[in-house]
């Protein structure tokens, strides 16, 4: 078998460290990326292989090669001292397919084979293999005898095919370092043959310009772009301009580009096509303004400015508690009641459902760490992705984006198991034991209420109210009842205080009470927010409606109107008209059955409401709608949901509340009595228990 240079540079290393070594002590004295060394360790486990050896991952301690000592001199013997290669087979193919793409005409087989230093066989061989992986981006080959090879395909299909090598092959710090470091300066030992070949596709100036054209990108945008979409972006243009400054100019498809025309993504893209042109002084096509509008819509969003939460994401909704359901369901670990997760994937799957509806590609910087810390989640997500979404060929970079959301949701399942309540103690209550809270809440999460005190007041507090007593000073108590440590709180007193916490093993029996969490908002934004959430919450509870309707001989339109009118008459609404035509017309837009019941959610914010309002209405005779996922379905209930269109975000929210009850089984059965006196009381609960969290009681 033969072996690479940097192979071997791992091999030599593990074999000096008799205990083994991380992925970035080895990375480091070989002067690559960790996920580089990951994807050079399988080669190095099949060649251990062959010598009876193999390779252990342990969890903190890295990687160490077990074998004899009889095998170990017999692999030093053979391999260590054997001439390497320039280049792994995988690496070869890397090196034809940039060759390839760089060229603007065809490329002879027997210029590839000198400067590989293999035979034109090997290159052939090789050709026949990418002919397969381009074929998957509708490329081709075209091979003749005596006039050489090119890729065949449209202009947009190669740059997905230069997009995806860059991505699979140059890790985010490497292309951070071509677009922040001084170019003249950088130390080019630093970058392997494989990342200079594919820093060659795109000229290291050009990324530079680019970044620089992207200065105010914030100012563009309103919301940030997560680091790997920002990478993407500047590698997108960079390729843009290079591409177009040869000639390559892209197609973009005419009905496309008219839906993203009214986007704010667009506008964006004009101003940053500007500021390119300005800068690199030549002209670019105006289709690449839908690209990039592509690009920015697809985007991993940071976070969500958006009113994501009005109902138009209702079917959005109800997949990603589907998909939370099936992972639960695999697990054996209650996921549906955690609204940060359920939040988090709402925000993350729409980008991410338009990204595989356009097959764009999907950079994840951390995959490799992703499926190593968690491998049986990676599985199940990935089946529940499968199951959910058997449209799209989702890739494992994509799946990894969930994995994470999910991971930090079992997290925090695990430390809720356990929950404490302490008091916090030093001499006066307001000096070292503020400080020591502070430590507490971040290094000591089961701790989840904590009451500052003086040793003054201790004996006020009831036995009943607390779990542990941790203080900073002597206490005239008995070692067992409490734990003194520094307010500084350093590793030997955290561990101090988990021991007594686990060997009393005392979990939260008692009663809970009630506490305030601060926030960082100013006191009269709280207190603004709180009458927001309570106002939205009361008006929806308080003109909750549930009618019964004879429907024989109406239509959807005449329904729609005498619903409308009512709203007008009970002042909801000002004009009947424009709501009712609001509401049809959104029906238009997409199926509005919500799947696996009887029901439909009509719902829209228009200038004519006057306040929030939710009211259910039972139909006689059922209509056949097409419900969310595009299926016909019979509708034995309505529920109409509007408000004003300048509602602010706490309105929006409580709106959202509803609209996510609506896909909970419970939910479903209560207003499937029609009682309106046990479904208002239901959705006051749930509204009043949202409000708490919302406005920061907390029950602890």
């Amino acid at each position: 078998m033969q072996i690479s240079s940097r192979q071997r540079s791992i091999i030599e290393i593990l074999m000096q460290e008799q205990k083994g070594a991380t992925i970035g002590f080895i990375a480091e004295h070989i002067g690559v990326s960790p996920r580089t060394i990951h994807r050079e360790l399988e080669a190095v486990d099949e060649l251990l292989a062959e010598y009876g050896m193999k390779l252990v991952r342990k969890a903190g301690a890295g990687v160490e090669i077990v074998g004899s000592e009889e095998q170990k001199q017999s692999l030093q013997a053979s391999v260590l001292h054997q001439t390497t290669t320039e280049f792994t087979a995988q690496e070869r193919k890397v090196i034809i397919l940039c060759s390839l793409l760089e060229a603007s005409e065809p490329v002879k087989l027997i210029s590839l084979a000198i400067d590989l230093k293999v035979t034109t066989a090997t290159i052939s061989h090789d050709l026949d293999d990418l002919e397969v992986m381009l074929a998957r981006y509708e490329l081709s080959l075209l091979r003749k005898r005596g006039y050489g090879v090119e890729v065949l395909g449209t202009e947009s299909s190669k740059r997905r095919v230069i997009s995806r090598l860059i991505s699979e092959h140059l890790d985010d710090h490497e292309m951070i370092g071509v677009i922040k470091e001084n170019i003249q300066n950088k130390a080019l030992r630093n970058i392997d043959s494989i990342s200079e070949r594919l820093l060659g596709l795109i000229d290291r100036e050009k990324l530079i310009k680019v970044e620089n054209a992207l200065n105010n990108l914030e100012d563009d945008l309103s919301y940030h772009l997560a680091d790997s979409a920002y990478i993407g972006l500047v590698t997108h243009l960079a390729l843009a301009v290079e591409r177009v400054e040869k000639g390559e100019n892209i197609h973009f498809d005419e009905k496309t580009l008219s839906e993203l025309i009214s986007t704010s993504e667009y506008q964006a893209a004009q101003r940053i096509m500007e500021r390119l042109q300005l800068i690199f002084q030549m002209e670019i096509p105006a289709a690449e303004v839908g690209y990039i509008t592509m690009h920015l819509r697809g985007a991993k969003l940071r976070h969500s400015q958006d009113d994501s939460f009005w109902p138009e994401n209702t079917e959005l909704m109800a997949t990603t508690y589907r998909l939370i359901q099936l992972c639960e369901e695999s697990l054996g670990v209650p996921l549906k009641e955690d609204s940060s997760l359920f939040h988090g994937l709402l925000t993350h799957l729409e980008p991410a459902l338009y990204r595989l509806k356009r097959k764009m590609e999907i950079r994840n910087p951390i995959l490799d760490q992703i499926k190593s810390n968690y491998q049986e989640l990676f599985v199940v997500v990935k089946d529940a992705v499968a199951a959910l979404f058997p449209q799209f060929d989702v890739p494992d970079e994509e799946v990894g984006y969930l994995v994470m959301h999910l991971g930090a949701a079992l997290e925090r399942t695990r430390q809720e198991q356990q929950r404490y309540r302490a008091l916090v103690v030093c001499s006066s209550g307001i000096g070292s034991s503020k400080i020591l809270a502070t430590r507490i809440k971040k290094e000591i999460p089961e701790i989840v209420s904590l009451q500052n005190l003086s040793m003054f007041d201790l004996e006020d507090i009831p036995e009943s109210e607390y779990d542990l007593i941790i203080s900073t000073i002597p206490l005239p108590l008995s070692p067992m009842d409490y734990v003194v440590v520094s307010p500084l709180l350093p590793q030997d007193d955290i561990q101090k205080i988990k021991f007594h916490l686990h060997s009393t093993g005392e979990k939260l029996s008692a009663p809970r009470a009630m506490r305030v969490v601060t926030s960082g908002k100013k006191s009269i934004e709280q207190l603004r927010a709180m009458q927001n959430y309570s106002r939205y919450a009361s008006e929806l509870v308080e003109g909750l409606r549930v009618r019964a309707w004879d429907n024989h001989g109406l239509d959807l339109r005449s329904l729609l109107q005498q619903i409308s009118q009512e709203l007008k008459e009970s002042q909801t609404i000002k004009e009947a008209a424009p709501v009712m035509q609001q509401l049809l017309d959104r029906e238009k837009l997409g199926g509005l059955g919500i799947p696996g019941t009887s029901m439909a959610l009509f719902h829209g914010r228009n200038d004519n409401v006057i306040k929030v309002s939710f009211t259910i209405h039972r139909l006689q005779k059922p209509l056949l709608l097409r419900s969310m996922d595009e299926e016909d379905m019979s509708i034995h209930w309505l529920l109409v949901m509007i408000g004003p269109r300048d509602v602010p975000q706490e309105g929006l929210e409580v709106l959202s509340e509803i609209s996510s009850l609506l896909i909970e089984e419970e939910m479903q059965s209560v207003l499937e009595t029609g009682e309106t006196q046990q479904i208002a009381d239901y959705i006051a609960d749930k509204l009043y228990a949202f409000c708490q969290k919302k406005i920061g009681w907390e029950r602890t």
